[in-house]
């Protein structure tokens, strides 16, 4: 994905977002996002979901031992 918008891109985005900026933010939200825009295009993708630790996490393990 592109990591820079067009100001009318970024003026839809933050409009779904349900912000009501002045215009003199434009500019550098669109700056921000291509910083943020980044760092998630950095994040793995296609991982299996077992992958996650949350699926895997096994509370029994975690039990007092009796006896």
């Amino acid at each position: 994905m592109t990591t820079t918008l067009t100001e009318d891109e970024m003026i839809l985005l933050a409009k779904q977002a349900g912000l009501n900026l002045p215009p003199a933010y434009f500019k550098e939200l669109t700056e921000a996002y291509g910083n943020v825009r980044r760092m998630i295009d950095g994040i793995p993708q296609g991982r299996p979901r077992g992958d996650e630790p949350a699926h895997v996490f096994v509370p029994t393990k975690f039990m007092p031992k009796e006896g």
